[in-house]
């Protein structure tokens, strides 16, 4: 592995000399004495005029606003080895775990990046582009692709963290990201980076190119800008054994609640006997396994759930997840320009447009199967997996024994289908945004703006190498043909239609043909659009004793569209089926909205004792939907600083979200699931007296081994849904210490409640409230249904439904610095929050449906990035350290037996970057990213968790910047 990093690090700046192009950098940085990026910026556009801080539609630096409002640079987050939007945004700890590459890598929005502030959905975090909505990049929400931005024309991301729907209208509960392009961009600006983990894969490479210029006699700028990415995939064997797979297991020896006893016990070497990659079958109460012809026992060495469907730790069988992709590979273009042009000294023209193709490639698996009822269950005839029956050609002589030996003429045979190709979830997505705009002056004093956009985002879904049903039935049950001996399908109809047998006994490699008859790919198409045209008006309405009043108001109308279109081979069952792929029900719809809105800022007080600055905002948005109806959303802050350098702000506001496409109408899907966990079984039984009565009171008198059928379960949206309501609030304190040039520190206090929160509970936790209310006398019991003799639960109603209270509550820190130390200059740079509480009230009023995630390990209590640099003459060295407190494992117990470990210790990470400049026109740059090689703790789950640890490792990276 040294050698191929050797390799690369000696051959990467080459060859970007020659390949690699990047981020234009004609928009001005943060002045010198703003310090870094960080909720104390003072970030000012080019000329020193105030920027346009997300929150507000009035221009304020944002240490003036009482919006807390965070930024980060983009050409920063480079030279930090990060080559996306999301990736920078990754510096910013207000932002919990995002749509990335890493987070979904299977479903129907993997490949796309969407933000999630504070951790509470990325469907209640609103995106910008330059203060502009832009059309969603979801299947089924409005989340929006920031992956579809090329970031040679980003300057920064600003990142307002509580209600802003009053400003920019629904979906901003949490907060709204707003990324700021360039303008202004004078020459021709290229620069690119390639990366690679000390292991010699997750590699990621960046090519950018901007320019831009005047014309007309400066009466006119343009500016455009592209981007290549790729990042390359990451798969469970680049970091571990195929044999590590440690997973928590019920303890055979638990007794009953506080017994002393651990609830579970570890098993680090977990796998499934049934699930070999060699054929296996169940008979007479033990498991046998065929070895290249031969009948063996297969075994464990540690057995849990015993039976036919055992779970082991140890022993024979296989790892269920040794395929399985940690990250998924993305090849990504994308382009930007626009154009300004003042037709007047008083009218200006604005155009602008972008484009994007992104190809995403994720994997799935094998397929695999086994006698249980979930495989293959569907429309289509033919259930369960494969059967060798004795006038299959492809026996083995020992097999056919076997069967003889005990008067079998079928026998179920179970395993994974490692010989053939893997199964595949790939997306091609193809992204345009168009726009246009007049702006002018009204007078001398207001400012008008009237614009248009319309934008289309094109998802080709495919999901390659799936077992084609009946097909693949049909291949696999073969029998001699009565005049040349050769394997044929039994099934005539199939032989008919060209069906090519296959060997159910055989590891070798299945033929181009075999493939081509029992498999097919799956091919979707989404289609989403977005029309927007408003216009606003906004400057200072009259003046009072201590300065202007300013407001601006305007009106929108948005207009969203969504297309699901599915494979016909799916929409007939043949792709669609227990344990396979899902059914994605076609959808065809649309919704209008049309808003009014205004914002107003009262400066009461200034320069007088104790009031320096003494102002005060309000907000208002009306909104009026075609599916939910109307809603409202205000805000309410002030700002005060009684003497220079302190300042205090808050906000109080009310935000509000309508339910998105998928939330109101998704069809209704049933679907046969395998095996599950019930509240009722061994391991859960005994985990409140509670529980056990209830579980009781169902006729459960005992707890049950974990069953290998799960119930049916019944999905899909709901017309009658009613927006969520959200009231937030910030309050906060601004220093700026005379005594200490340079340092801005701010620290807020935020809240978020959101009310009538849209939910879809999966079915395992409709089956624990159940058991966990005070009686089975309530809505979620009503909600499954259990087998009267068994006690499993057979059906479970999991459609959305507004149902559940959120809220969280923290602090936030921010903090900048610079100054010069010896002949150079450094700077600092801290973001900070502190998670004080964040919790799901299932069941408003009754504390045992409360799911509480703070401090938990996907939602740790505190989490910090520190930047440090020192900058002398043309040299840059710069120190990143992100810090992720010490954290519990399930929070959600109610007994410390649950299990035999819950604490999982503080991660620091640290990641090292130096730059050199040649006379301002060429940069060259290294780094190492993670220099202490930092794993998530070996822990179930935790251990492969690329999200919030990371599973990369060492990264080195080089990066070179070129302007002329």
């Amino acid at each position: 592995m040294r050698s191929k990093t050797s390799l690369f690090l000696a051959t990467s700046t080459a060859s970007m000399l020659m390949a690699f192009a990047a981020p234009a950098l004609g928009q001005q940085a943060p002045s010198p004495d703003a310090g870094l990026p960080g909720d104390g910026d003072g970030a000012q556009a080019s000329g020193g005029e105030a920027i346009v801080v997300t929150g507000s539609r009035i221009a304020r630096p944002e240490l003036e606003s009482p919006m807390p409002v965070s930024v980060t640079t983009m050409e920063q987050a480079l030279d930090l080895g990060r080559i996306s939007a999301i990736e920078a945004l990754e510096l910013d700890p207000a932002l919990g775990t995002n749509q990335n590459l890493s987070s979904d890598v299977r479903g129907w929005d993997a490949g796309i990046a969407a933000v999630n502030l504070r951790d509470l959905g990325t469907n209640r975090s609103l995106t910008l582009i330059d203060g502009q909505r832009r059309v969603s990049g979801s299947a089924r929400s409005s989340a929006v692709d920031i992956g579809m931005i090329p970031v040679s024309m980003i300057d920064r991301i600003e990142v307002v963290t509580g209600g802003a729907a009053a400003i920019y209208g629904a979906d901003a509960v949490t907060g709204a990201v707003n990324v700021i392009t360039k303008r202004n961009i004078e020459g021709l600006h290229i620069s690119g980076l390639a990366g690679i983990s000390e292991q010699g894969d997750a590699a990621k490479y960046l090519v950018s190119i901007a320019t831009g210029g005047k014309f007309a006699e400066g009466r006119g700028s343009f500016s455009i800008g592209g981007t290549y990415s790729q990042s390359n995939p990451l798969i469970y064997t680049d970091r571990f054994d195929w044999r590590d797979w440690p997973t928590y297991r019920a303890n055979p020896d638990n007794t009953g609640i506080d017994d002393g006893i651990p609830d579970r016990v570890l098993a680090p070497n977990t796998r499934q006997l049934y699930f070999d990659y060699v054929p296996t079958y169940w008979l007479n109460g033990q498991r046998y396994k065929v070895e290249e012809g031969n009948v063996r026992e297969s075994n464990c060495d540690i057995e849990y759930s015993p039976g036919q469907y055992a779970v082991c730790d140890g022993g024979d069988g296989r790892n269920l997840s040794d395929r399985d992709q940690f990250r998924g590979g993305l090849k990504s273009l994308a382009l930007m320009g626009r154009v300004d042009y003042s037709i007047t000294d008083a009218i200006e023209f604005s155009t602008h447009f972008s484009y994007a193709r992104q190809k995403y490639d994720g994997t799935y698996n094998y397929w695999r199967d086994d006698s249980r009822t979930t495989y293959f269950s569907g429309p289509v005839p033919g259930g369960r997996g494969a059967s060798a029956k004795l006038d299959n050609p492809y026996l083995p002589d020992s097999v056919r024994q076997v069967m003889l030996d005990n008067n079998l003429t079928s026998l179920y045979i179970d395993r994974t289908y490692g010989n053939f190709p893997e199964r595949e979830e790939d997306h091609d997505r193809e992204s345009y945004t168009i726009g246009s705009s007049l702006s002018g002056k009204l007078g001398s004093r207001f400012k008008w703006e009237a614009f248009w956009q319309y934008g289309r985002v094109t998802d080709n879904a495919t999901e390659a190498n799936v077992p084609w049903k009946s097909h693949w039935i049909a291949a696999r049950d073969a029998i001699a043909d009565p005049l040349t001996g050769a394997p044929i399908c039994r099934d005539a109809a199939a032989r008919a239609q060209g069906c090519v047998p296959f060997d159910i006994f055989s590891t070798a490699p299945a033929t181009d043909a075999q493939i081509k008859w029992a498999m097919a790919d799956r091919q979707e198409r989404r289609v989403n659009t977005q029309q927007i045209y408003g216009a606003n008006i906004n400057g200072p309405l009259f003046a009072l004793p201590y300065g202007d009043v300013s407001v601006a108001v305007g009106v929108e109308h948005r207009k969203e569209t969504l297309k699901t279109t599915d494979d016909p081979l799916a929409l007939a069952g043949e792709l669609v089926y227990g344990a396979g792929p899902s059914e994605h029900p076609e959808l065809s719809k649309s919704f209008n909205v049309s808003e009014a809105y205004g914002e107003v800022v009262i400066p009461l007080l200034s320069d007088l004792p104790f009031a320096r600055r003494l102002e005060v905002e309000g907000a208002y948005r009306y909104s009026d939907y075609s599916t939910v109806g109307s809603t409202h959303a205000w805000k309410a802050g002030a700002m005060w600083s009684p003497v220079d350098g302190l300042s205090f702000r808050g906000v109080l506001s009310r935000s509000v979200r309508t339910p998105n496409f998928g939330e109101l109408y998704e069809a209704k899907v049933e679907t046969l699931t395998g095996a599950y966990t019930d509240a009722c079984s061994l391991a859960l039984y005994y985990a409140s007296e509670t529980r056990a009565a209830n579980c009781k009171a169902l006729g459960i008198d005992a707890p049950f081994e974990t069953p290998r059928i799960g119930p049916v379960v019944v999905t899909g949206g709901n017309p009658d849904l009613k927006p969520e309501a959200s009231n937030s609030l910030t309050l906060g304190v601004i220093v700026q210490p005379r005594f200490l040039p340079g340092l801005d520190l701010t620290v807020d206090y935020w809240d978020i409640d959101i009310k009538n929160v849209i939910t879809q509970f999966s079915y395992a936790t409709l089956i624990r409230l159940c058991v966990d209310a005070p009686t089975i006398d309530n809505a979620y019991c009503a909600r499954v249904t259990r087998d009267p003799a068994t006690g499993y639960a057979t059906r479970v109603e999991s459609n959305q439904l507004n149902a559940a209270r959120l809220y969280a509550r923290g602090v936030d820190i921010g903090m900048g610095y610079r100054r010069p130390v010896g002949e150079g200059t450094l700077s600092l740079s801290f973001k900070g929050t502190y998670l004080l509480d964040k919790v799901t009230e299932t069941t408003p009023g009754i504390p045992e449906g409360d799911v509480v995630s703070d401090g938990a390990w996907e939602n740790p209590r505190f989490r910090g990035n520190l930047l440090m640099s020192y900058k002398i003459d043309d040299l840059n060295i710069a120190l990143n350290t992100r810090f992720i407190s010490a954290a519990t494992y399930e929070l959600n117990t109610d007994s410390d037996e649950a299990y035999p470990r819950q604490h999982i210790p503080a991660k620091v990470y640290n990641d090292l970057s130096v730059q050199y400049d040649i006379g301002g026109k060429y940069q060259f740059g290294f780094g190492v990213n993670n220099i202490l090689n930092i794993m998530p703790t070996h822990m179930p789950t935790i251990y492969r968790d690329d999200r919030i640890y990371g599973v990369v490792g060492r990264y080195f990276f080089t990066t070179i910047k070129l302007n002329f």
